[in-house]
């Protein structure tokens, strides 16, 4: 008995493990957008297939950061706070294609919309 029950656990790891690696963010591709307040800039969200994101932040021509966010979960389209190395935030979320955003002193509001894919 305890040999099936260690198989079946086994099984369900595979397939969990699977579901995983076929998992497709439903956000996946380029979002472009701005965000406005006290700073304001460009962005860029390229979101993976599963869910990470690469965030570029462009201040002004001569100024870009690049760092990298998540998405909450699989599925969800809150991004998780994730500060870059300049200390710049976004929160929010891709289903509102909006959100806040703070740097030191400094904060606002963003908005993106997705690009489409290219065939």
């Amino acid at each position: 008995m305890l040999f099936l029950s260690s198989c079946s656990e086994i099984e369900d790891n595979l397939d969990r493990k699977r579901e995983q690696e076929n998992y497709v963010s439903p956000y996946m591709g380029k979002w472009t957008g701005t965000y406005t307040g006290e700073i304001s800039g460009t962005l860029i969200l390229n979101v993976s297939k599963n869910g990470s994101i690469e965030v570029t932040r462009i201040v002004d021509p001569n100024v870009e950061e690049v760092y990298y966010a998540n998405l909450q979960s699989a599925g969800s389209a809150a991004i998780s706070p994730s500060t870059s190395p300049k200390g710049f935030v976004l929160t929010g979320s891709l289903e509102t294609k909006s959100g806040t955003w703070k740097q030191k002193y400094w904060s606002g509001s963003w908005s993106v919309k997705k690009l489409p894919t290219p065939l």
